[in-house]
């Protein structure tokens, strides 16, 4: 047994992404908090749903488990990340100001994402391998 790796440390590069992902699921469960003022079934259930994708991502950027980079890579290539972010500003949408920042900020850095993925630039290297679970199929 040898000593336990040192986790790497983050570029700066890197840290402007993860503090941009940070920001906007902030203000997603700030969103999801206005939709428990109202009061109403029919409001508390998407703010439930915001709520916990609002957490999660936000434990994503800073825990990675390998089943979730195995399943759900689309959260670490910009293209994935940028729908991902179109879809969320559509859903947190509302008519308060928070909701309308809220959705400004997913539309405008979801849009960046998709820009960014037809660059050459890069956010995280690639973590994921071959599915393991699946035998190889002939072409």
């Amino acid at each position: 047994m040898g000593a336990p790796e040192r986790p790497a440390r983050i570029g700066g590069r890197d840290f402007v992404w993860r503090l941009v992902n940070f920001v906007v699921a902030a203000l997603w469960i700030v969103v999801a908090i206005f939709h428990f003022l109202d009061a109403t079934f029919q409001a508390a259930m998407p703010g439930v749903a915001i709520l916990i994708i609002a957490i999660l991502s936000i434990l994503f950027e800073f825990w990675r488990p390998e089943v979730i980079l195995e399943h759900c890579y689309f959260l670490w290539n910009f293209m994935g990340r940028g729908i991902f972010f179109l879809l969320m500003g559509c859903i947190v949408m509302g008519t308060r100001v928070i909701n309308y920042v809220s959705s400004g900020f997913a539309w405008f850095f979801g849009f960046l994402y998709i820009i960014l993925w037809f660059t050459s630039f890069t956010l995280f290297p690639v973590a994921v391998g071959p599915r393991r679970d699946l035998e190889a199929q002939p072409y």
